[in-house]
């Protein structure tokens, strides 16, 4: 079968990197378990082979943003998803290897394209069904791409509005029925796309969670698959109590020997939500009853790092990839935050090694200075805003603030997420700031619905703190979405500074087009530095997050294209009773 490599760091390598603060290295060494492994440092790299059958329970502070594919869009829903549906092609990463693979899903492959890109040809599998058994054809994928395209939807990921022709000016299929000459059923089997412009990576787009298909004469509304989804993936939905728990049985009719990717160990996965992570930390430590075959969905505490050096639950503790950078958003439509010069001045003010400690320390996350990754291929690492040990140079800050006319500061609101960490971090961003007069006030928002509020620019206040990852290691998603001057919406948007820049827009757009993988990620560099020079972010840290996972669970291992998360379709029980 045909399938496309991305480059990525090695699973075991990048463990290793994210443990150097504690004396960590070397290559991953036999661990309890069958074909389970640790690094130098004693933390999980892979914790052995799963059996069929048990529970699997996921223990989680906050609840699913949405079920509805076309409108989550983070990573704890996207890594859920990845048990429920299945999409054209789909990333694969196994413990320890060195590259993320897109190989084909519900495709036969990873897609043929015409002589420029600008046209993807798909055949589907047989034997293909949903939940109730029926067959999955090339015309569900045209339905569920535009009916993804309704603007009551646009609040999860538009990467294939910005590249499926004349996709930006359709409503949906609910307003416009006709739908989109660009998506061509080609009989029930065959699917071809033609694109706004060249895009040698678009198998990499037909992996995300848009690409669902759903049974066009089922799916009625815009709120029914947020209610009730319909599974392609090897498990359903039993039952769902927002905000309380969420069980997956089997989906019958999945077909195994149609599906590569998710293994489905478990009968079942239970999901705990709107729990305390304290409590979730001490569960999993104690590992006793049910939680010895649980997963936290969340980082560990950092009040609790110090529990977790006995080697038995060292060894069950994964270390994540820092496959995202948190970072804080200035609104530029807003004033002052429209002056350069007051957004450099609070990129100079921002104290990082606190924000460091405020997430846990360096066991925990990483300095960030720009908004691409380690991970991607031709990285260059810079700081256009370097500070002594990165601590802030409220001098600096000041004189510039004094530049743009606010000597005495100003005085803004600050968007954060109301989770422990989120918040530790928003209240270190503040104290800097305090430092030269800008009082920050926050908003602290329900963790669930966060992205959707920030995202709406009606409802936006002047800062935010956030994140922002991509499975696809390249320059367009990392930077496109975040930046681009055409990509600022009424709803689901991720342009969170409202940056509109015709040059960057421009370089963007050329970037995109560009067939040769070298010189593209060459102009995505080049952009990147361009972006920080108009200051609309300052970027704050990387996680590399600790998982624990119970003393009975298995198949547990850190993906970089679930966020750097332990990926939940690999995860099984060593035994069952």
């Amino acid at each position: 079968m045909k399938s496309t490599r991305i480059s990525a760091i090695s699973l075991g390598t990048a463990a290793l990197l994210a443990l150097t603060a504690c004396g960590g290295g070397g290559e991953p060494q036999p661990s309890e378990g069958a074909n389970a492994s640790v690094n130098e440092a004693g933390f999980a790299v892979y914790t052995g082979d799963p059996v069929k059958g048990g529970t699997v329970r996921i223990l989680n502070p906050t609840d699913f943003s949405h079920l509805d594919p076309a409108m989550g869009n983070d990573g704890g829903v996207n890594n859920f998803y990845r048990l429920i549906y299945r999409q054209l092609t789909a990333y694969e990463v196994k413990p320890g290897e060195t590259e993320a693979t897109v190989v084909p899903d519900l495709a036969e492959d990873t897609g043929t394209p015409n002589e420029d890109y600008t046209q993807w040809t798909f055949k589907l599998k047989d034997g293909i069904k949903y939940e109730d058994g029926t067959e999955i054809t090339a015309a569900d994928f045209k339905y569920a791409l535009e009916r993804s395209m309704d603007p009551a939807l646009r609040v999860g990921s538009d990467f294939h509005i910005q590249y499926i022709k004349d996709a930006m000016d359709y409503q949906g299929v609910y307003e416009q029925p006709e739908g989109l000459d660009s998506i061509e059923v080609l009989g029930d089997k065959e699917l071809r796309i033609t694109l706004e412009q060249p895009t040698v990576n678009f198998p990499e787009i037909a992996a995300m969670q848009m690409f669902t298909p759903f049974p066009k004469d089922s799916v009625e509304t815009t709120t029914q698959l947020d209610e009730d989804p319909i599974a392609s993936g090897p498990y359903r939905v039993e039952s769902y109590n927002r905000g309380a728990n969420l069980t997956l049985v089997r989906n019958e009719n999945w077909d195994e020997t149609t599906d590569d990717v998710r293994p489905a160990y478990p009968d079942s996965f239970v999901f705990e939500m709107g729990l305390d992570p304290a409590t979730i930390d001490q569960r999993l430590i104690s590992g006793q009853g049910q939680d010895a075959n649980a997963v936290s969905a969340t980082s560990l505490s950092p009040a609790n790092l110090a529990q977790i050096q006995d080697e038995t639950i060292k060894n069950r503790t994964v270390s994540d990839i820092p496959n995202c950078t948190t970072y804080l958003g200035m609104n530029v439509t807003k004033e002052p935050l429209d002056d350069l010069k007051v957004r450099q001045a609070i990129n100079y003010a921002v104290d990082k090694q606190s924000v460091v400690t405020a997430t846990g320390g360096p066991d925990l996350t990483s300095l960030a200075s720009e908004m691409l990754l380690p991970s991607v291929p031709g990285w260059e690492e810079f700081d256009l805003y370097e500070t002594p040990d990165s601590a802030g140079d409220q001098e600096r800050a000041q004189e510039l603030l004094a530049e743009a006319g606010y000597p005495d500061g100003f005085e803004v609101t600050m968007d954060v997420r109301g989770l422990p960490k989120w918040q530790a971090q928003a209240e270190a961003v503040q104290d800097s700031l305090s430092e030269i007069g800008i009082d920050v006030t926050l908003n602290v928002i329900d963790g669930s619905t966060y992205y959707q509020v920030i995202g709406t620019p009606a409802q936006q206040n002047d800062i935010a703190i956030t994140g922002w990852c991509s499975p696809w290691l390249n320059g367009d998603p990392l930077l496109s979405p975040l930046f681009h001057g055409e990509r600022i919406y009424d709803t689901g948007n991720y342009n969170l500074a409202q940056i509109d820049d015709p040059e960057i827009n421009e370089a963007l757009d050329a970037a995109a087009v560009t067939t040769d993988l070298e010189d593209q990620q060459a102009a995505y560099n080049d952009i990147n530095r361009a972006i920080m020079g108009q200051a609309p972010i300052v970027p704050l840290v990387r996680d590399t997050p600790l998982q624990v996972v119970g003393p009975n669970v298995a198949g547990a291992y850190s993906n970089p294209t679930t966020t750097g998360y332990v990926d939940y379709i690999g995860l099984g029980l060593k035994t069952v009773d």
